[in-house]
């Protein structure tokens, strides 16, 4: 089994996993204010996502092409794709 990571210079908004081509698991994340301390321990307001709490739907490509499952499904991988080639370093 081979594993590729890259690192893509975009905001999280959302997490997804595309599963064996013809799933999705797809969780927006939540914006939040919070207080972060700096190295300097200087306290500044900022804008975080919260990652671990966003619950994610399931999705899963079926027989109809354009059944909102299958579509969603091929959107997401299209996203993905996208990004992987043009943004990833």
């Amino acid at each position: 089994m081979d594993v590729e990571i890259r690192h893509v210079p975009l905001v999280p908004v959302f997490k997804l996993y595309l599963l064996n081509g013809v799933e999705a698991l797809h969780g927006m994340y939540e914006v939040i204010e919070r207080t972060m301390v700096l190295e300097s321990e200087e306290e500044i307001l900022a804008l975080d996502v919260l990652g671990f709490g966003a619950t994610p739907t399931h999705h899963v490509t079926d027989a109809d092409p354009y059944s909102s499952g299958s579509v969603f499904v091929a959107n997401m991988r299209s996203w993905f794709n996208s990004v992987w080639t043009h943004l990833a370093e």
